[in-house]
């Protein structure tokens, strides 16, 4: 599993509360509460789909942008240039699939992932 949770004080002031990459492997975190199956693009493996994900995770310029937190959960969007975990995931899944999916899930939104984070923070471009 991969996420953009925000960093909190462990990794020093500078980085408190900027996003980074998390990813967990063999193991999910205890708070999980939502699990979204997807299909890789036509053509392309399902385990290649996956080392593309870590990939691009990997090249995350983890730490550059702030994590912002929507106004209300409910009914909520972020605005340009306010991200949160959900920026990053589906930026993440753009970067690979080419678009972002769908996720629709009753009884839950995720402000932020009408707003993905620019592609560039996955190519290793971004300034850290």
């Amino acid at each position: 599993m991969i996420d953009g949770q925000p960093t909190y004080g462990n990794l020093g002031l500078r980085n408190a509360l900027r996003i980074r990459t998390n990813i967990y492997a063999n193991s999910l975190p205890t708070d999980v509460i939502v699990k979204i199956p997807l299909d890789p693009p036509s053509g392309m493996s399902r385990q290649t789909f996956a080392l593309e994900l870590v990939k691009r995770a990997q090249n995350f310029a983890s730490y550059v942008s702030p994590y912002s937190v929507p106004a209300k959960v409910f009914g909520s969007r972020m605005r340009p240039g306010e991200y949160n975990s959900s920026s990053y995931l589906a930026a993440l899944l753009k970067s690979v699939m080419g678009y972002v999916p769908d996720v629709k899930v009753a009884g839950y939104q995720a402000p932020g992932w009408e707003n993905p984070m620019a592609l560039h923070f996955f190519k290793g471009e971004a300034l850290r």
